[in-house]
């Protein structure tokens, strides 16, 4: 199987920004620090740039090839098809988890008496439906959905503020920082979303060939807004709700936009985010569902590509079962253990591994 250059820098980086918005916006705002979350925000998504800078030197420095012959190139054969096979449940099980993340979220904020089966079952449909249409239609309908997206997240908020619904006393003093929590919720932040990216790894060789050189840039901008959207969010979200309140709600950013009322008769602009916040989960595990799936095609080559692609899918469903059913403990799993013991090796020491062995190839090759 080959690469085939697909897609544009510009559908790339749509892709990049809806990912990472995924389901942060919804769980990633971190208000367990209370008022330090907005600087928490700050300093994750200086280290996610990085994370991004990393990502991107590896594959550039390895051919511009997928993360299944990255592994191999650098850890050997056997080691490398059994680090992709890693890979290939983590992505699964990162596209299960943000599949149950979304059930959840549309159960409790649109369709609430609807069954929650019902509503998995339809959203895996969707992401079947979009991996069976191929990644370049997928790829390139970022821009219309970002198109969309983007406008109304910087629109927001305007309108919180102009609403009056954000009290400045709740935030000041804006320097008053308890850096012992900044410091305990600092590797979730940076494991979820930021190394999350690495399935990215999986998209990037999709990539035109004139559009290659320009990707550490072009992303460089993405991560930046991103990390400051993030921020402000957690900032406004503090000001609404009350540093001390904000962190026991679910849904933070979701109840701070219910309290905004536009000249006394524009409400319930919470409907209009959702929908938009669902633009990004559809994003999100889709995304990981590309990943996991081709993946395993280049690393199983021997098995029929069909056979991989429903055994995949299967094993997403199947897995979007295996968490807790309420919703505080399924939180506090994917919060509190999935970022220490699933994405700090595979999403952040990995590859730092590979950083090392491929800068240390690479020097040996120049000498």
């Amino acid at each position: 199987m080959e690469n085939k250059p697909l897609i544009g820098i510009i559908e790339t980086m749509f892709a990049m920004l809806l990912f990472l918005l995924g389901s942060s916006v919804i769980f990633g705002l971190n208000l367990s620090a209370e008022k330090a979350a907005w600087v928490v925000s700050l300093v994750a998504g200086s280290i996610g740039l990085l994370l991004f800078w990393m990502n991107a030197y590896i594959w550039r420095n390895n051919d511009y090839g997928n993360l299944s012959s990255i592994l191999r190139k650098n850890f050997g054969k056997f080691l490398g098809i059994a680090a992709s096979l890693a890979y290939v449940l983590y992505f699964a099980y990162l596209a299960s988890r943000v599949l149950t993340d979304f059930t959840m979220f549309i159960n409790s904020q649109l369709l609430y008496s609807m069954k929650p089966f019902l509503i998995k079952f339809s959203i895996f449909l969707v992401i079947a439906y979009t991996y069976l249409k191929g990644l370049e239609a997928f790829i390139r309908s970022a821009v219309i959905i970002g198109g969309i997206t983007v406008p109304f997240l910087l629109l927001l908020p305007f309108w919180v503020l102009v609403s009056g619904t954000f009290n400045w006393e709740y935030i000041e003093p804006i320097l008053d920082m308890d850096f012992k929590k900044i410091a305990s919720t600092l590797p979730t932040m940076i494991t979820f979303p930021f190394g999350e990216l690495i399935a990215f790894l999986m998209i990037f060789p999709y990539l035109k060939r004139e559009h290659r050189s320009s990707l550490s840039k072009k992303g460089s901008y993405i991560m930046i807004f991103f990390t400051l959207l993030l921020s402000l969010f957690s900032f406004l979200s503090l000001g609404v709700l009350h540093p001390n309140m904000a962190k026991n709600y679910t849904f933070p950013m979701i109840s701070a936009i219910e309290k905004v009322i536009l000249f006394d008769f524009v409400k319930r602009l919470d409907i209009f985010a959702v929908i938009i916040i669902i633009f990004g989960g559809y994003f999100k595990i889709s995304i990981f569902t590309f990943a996991s799936v081709n993946l395993a095609k280049y690393t199983m080559t021997k098995v029929k590509p069909q056979v991989l692609t429903i055994s995949i899918l299967v094993i997403i469903l199947l897995l979007s079962y295996t968490y807790a059913e309420n919703i505080s403990q399924h939180l506090e799993v994917g919060l509190k253990y999935v970022p220490l013991f699933i994405h700090l090796p595979l999403a952040i020491l990995v590859p730092i591994l590979l950083l090392f062995i491929t800068f240390i190839r690479k020097k040996r090759v120049m000498g």
